[in-house]
């Protein structure tokens, strides 16, 4: 075995064969897939999605590869950093609670891209990298202790997405490992992991983007002969980051375990820490029967780490704004539940009765919630009405790997998603394509499901 660590990671990275990988595991693999699939088509409908489209089409041009759901051709790289950066910032894409990482959004969309450039490209090398994306990427995250960073103002999603373009890139393009050990160093190298924030269009969407595109141009300079510093992850990228890096959770069980059956799949498009409060609003709204406009109040305690994120009492001043409120989502669930799924966010959501309850709604941290985190991120929702309390308690909320999805759930949710931008039929034959996709196939026939979905 490699001595330094970006070695041992490439080994796996190239090695890597799916007989190997239980069949649970790639059915999982295959259901992430799509629902990625459907994030990314609907972030064509979002301003961020559509200004990141034509940012990638100003700087590249005409090419070869389409950008998913964005109607634009343009070379690879900048096809994987527009597809990336509309399928993020639609905040119904997957997402690694361990390694407080969104996977898929820079896997899924760096694999579509580069497939598109290599015709002979079998299922099993495409299935394989996304395989392997997921795995690195999560590594890494939870390496650097993702969910905890993450409120020190380090996004770990960004930080670890040039080596998760990196690693599918280089099982796509049949790197060897030494080549590979350059790629992983040199996406390393221009890793950043600044949480930026700021008004629609924002920047936020595209610093991901590019660094999607920075980790598939470490794979084509690797190919070309570029060489990085194989034992950066050894102690050099440490100290000049600040960031310690467990090398651990790089290295145990690799090859043995396969991050993508812990990835959980969102129920809804809001921010992860505050879908365990909705979910668990839901189940009080439906088993109690309980009437919105009667609920005299309402109190969510979650983790002290995202109480204050989730916290946002006062009306939504954009469209972030109500995704990361917990009181938005909670009002959302009891009078208009079918656009918790409503990416866009353009409705205006101020009756009266909408208004009053969320500003009935408060939320409480408590450090006993923290004892499964970040394995879980729970939150406990108790709602007042008359003088009498209900509560329920969520650990996992649907779409978990505690209450993991299926092919059905995950149908319903592509399904209200692409209303209006697809017909069901294509987005059952998409699923179709999706399930199938399976070693010694070529992935033309996905690529072909997805070419009248993406004008």
């Amino acid at each position: 075995m490699a001595a330094n660590i970006l070695a041992q990671l490439a080994e796996y990275v190239v090695g890597l064969r799916l007989a190997a990988v239980p069949p649970a595991a790639l059915d999982v693999l295959r259901l992430h897939l799509f629902d990625t699939l459907g994030a990314a088509l609907a972030g064509g409908t979002i301003a961020d999605g559509r200004a990141a489209a034509t940012v990638a089409a100003d700087a590249g041009g005409p090419g070869a590869a389409a950008a998913i759901g964005l109607g634009i051709r343009t070379t690879a790289p900048l096809a994987a950093l527009a597809t990336s950066a509309a399928t993020r910032c639609t905040e119904v894409d997957d997402i690694h609670l361990e390694s407080c990482t969104t996977p898929g959004s820079v896997v899924v969309p760096t694999a579509l891209a580069l497939a598109q450039m290599e015709p002979e490209l079998d299922a099993e090398a495409f299935l394989a990298s996304l395989l392997a994306g997921y795995e690195l990427l999560t590594r890494f995250g939870r390496a650097v202790d993702g969910p905890n960073v993450l409120y020190r103002g380090v996004w770990p999603t960004y930080l670890a997405a040039g080596f998760g373009a990196a690693t599918v890139a280089t099982r796509l393009l049949k790197l060897d490992v030494d080549q590979t050990t350059h790629t992983l160093s040199t996406a390393l190298g221009l890793a950043a992991g600044t949480s930026l924030r700021g008004p629609s269009p924002s920047a936020r969407w595209l610093t991901l983007g590019c660094a999607v595109q920075n980790g598939v141009l470490a794979a084509l300079a690797a190919r070309r002969g570029f060489r990085g510093d194989p034992a950066l992850l050894d102690g050099a990228w440490s100290a000049s980051t600040g960031l310690a890096v467990d090398s651990a959770a790089l290295l145990d069980g690799l090859g043995d375990t396969h991050a993508i059956e812990r990835v959980s799949i969102k129920p809804y498009c809001a921010a992860k820490q505050a879908t365990g409060a909705i979910a668990a609003f839901v189940a009080l709204l439906d088993e109690e029967r309980l009437e919105p406009a009667a609920i005299d109040e309402v109190v969510v305690v979650v983790p002290p780490r995202y109480a204050g994120m989730i916290d946002q009492p006062a009306p939504p001043a954009d469209r972030m704004g109500t995704i990361v409120s917990a009181q938005h989502g909670l009002a959302l669930a009891a009078f208009r539940r079918d656009d918790l799924l409503e990416v866009a966010r353009t409705a205006v959501c101020d009756e009266p009765a909408f208004r009053g309850l969320r500003t009935r709604i408060r939320v409480e941290a408590e450090p006993g919630l923290a004892a499964t985190y970040p394995a879980a991120w729970p939150a406990r929702v108790t709602a007042r009405v008359g003088g009498v309390t209900h509560t329920r308690e969520v650990q996992h909320a649907p779409g978990d790997p505690g209450e993991p999805f299926g092919w059905d759930d995950v149908g319903q949710k592509v399904q209200r998603l692409l209303r209006g931008i697809a017909s069901p039929a294509a987005i059952e034959h998409l699923a179709a394509t999706c399930h199938a996709l399976g070693a010694g196939a070529t992935p033309i026939n996905l690529l072909e499901r997805l070419r009248p979905l993406t004008s």
